[in-house]
């Protein structure tokens, strides 16, 4: 049974606590199929319950046309306070069909972002080159990250590779003009952002020794860019990383999200191998990410110790998990009590507001450190 076939009879379930974990593991996966998305977006827009947490997890594939009807639908239906949800999920979707449907989203977009797809859709090569010429040099005159800049610049980056503006030759060049410098210029990340977007295996041997770098803008491409090859060839260069402080957070998120027995196998020969408690941490929630029962016994051995967990509940993951798998466990119990008693305690960190812009552990944080939001303000 495949990882999708194992969760899917759960996508719609009353239990907050699994449905959260799924949605946790879906969030960088780069294979999740369109009847999954669309049964989620559904559910978001019938449960008022469930609507902050589906909208905040979930990724989309931006060629994905039909959500266009679905998430307008959601903002009908919802408060104020939820349409921001739904408006960063338009907001992820193809230029060209955001243009396509211009009439039904004017409202959600700025007078700017027409502007800018007016040009993507319509403009010429030279036009749509120049316009991503200027925007790297603002990219590159900015003191701090700008996610709104960046994101525009990925938008054109995505014309580019749509309209075969750009050739391979040219995304290697970039890479390859940036692997001697201390630091990635915003060049070198779009282009692999664009790696990304091409699916190309001749550039793992160059992305995976970047897996060192202190640069989370330029890892999460590198990491999405791996993990959109979805090849045991990606698990077996990466592996190693896995052993290293400077590299195993991103480099235990790629194999976490290639799903195969051998990323699997992976991952459990690196649980025995690593002391760092950190690091058990993240690959123990990568193995219960694949909701796989080959990963059974190191899950096992980690949550019988009852260890101390920082990043996630240990609880609700390995509640969550065994649930998923069908198997029972002594500490089940235990780990439901544990989940109430969780749920229910004061918590002194503000609520996270709907308001603002959807962000998942893996994203990088919206303070502006540049920094994965669980390294971070989690």
């Amino acid at each position: 049974m495949t990882f999708l076939e194992r969760i899917t009879p759960f996508l719609n379930t009353e239990d907050a606590v699994v449905q959260e974990f799924i949605l946790h593991a879906l969030h960088d996966y780069s294979e999740t199929d369109r009847k999954t998305i669309e049964l989620l977006i559904k559910e978001a827009n019938q449960n008022e319950e469930k609507r902050a947490t589906i909208l905040l997890y979930l990724s989309v594939d931006p060629n994905h046309e039909e959500l266009v009807r679905l998430l307008t639908d959601g903002i009908h239906q919802s408060s104020s306070e939820y349409r921001q949800l739904y408006i960063q999920l338009l907001k992820d979707l193809n230029p060209n069909i955001v243009w396509k449907n211009k009439d039904a989203l004017e409202p959600y977009f700025s007078k700017d972002e027409w502007q800018l797809f007016d040009l993507l859709v319509n403009g010429t090569r030279e036009d749509v080159k120049r316009e991503y010429a200027n925007i790297l040099i603002k990219l590159e005159a900015e003191q701090a990250f700008d996610g709104v800049l960046y994101k525009q610049a990925k938008k054109i980056a995505l014309t580019l590779v749509e309209n075969n503006w750009i050739t391979e030759a040219e995304i290697a060049k970039s890479v390859e003009g940036n692997i001697e410098k201390q630091w990635f210029d915003y060049d070198g990340k779009l282009a692999i952002y664009m790696i990304s977007l091409i699916k190309s295996a001749r550039f793992i041997p160059q992305l995976v020794p970047l897996l060192v770098r202190d640069d989370d803008v330029l890892l999460e491409e590198v990491a999405a860019a791996l993990i959109s090859l979805q090849s045991d060839e990606v698990v077996a260069a990466v592996s190693p990383y896995l052993l290293k402080e400077e590299s195993y957070l991103y480099a235990t998120s790629i194999i976490e999200n290639i799903k195969s027995d051998y990323a699997i196998d992976v991952l459990r020969k690196a649980y025995h191998q690593v002391e760092d408690d950190e690091n058990k941490e993240m690959i123990i929630e990568a193995l219960a990410h694949h909701v796989s029962p080959k990963a059974e016994p190191e899950i096992n051995d980690y949550v019988s110790k009852r260890p101390v967990t920082f990043y996630y509940s240990l609880a609700e993951l390995a509640y969550s998990y065994y649930q998923l798998i069908g198997t029972s466990h002594p500490l089940f119990d235990e780990w439901v009590e544990t989940i109430e008693e969780e749920r229910n305690a004061p918590n002194d960190i503000a609520e996270l507001s709907v308001n603002v812009e959807k962000v998942g552990r893996n994203d990088p944080c919206p303070c502006g450190s540049g920094k994965k939001y669980k390294k971070c303000c989690l």
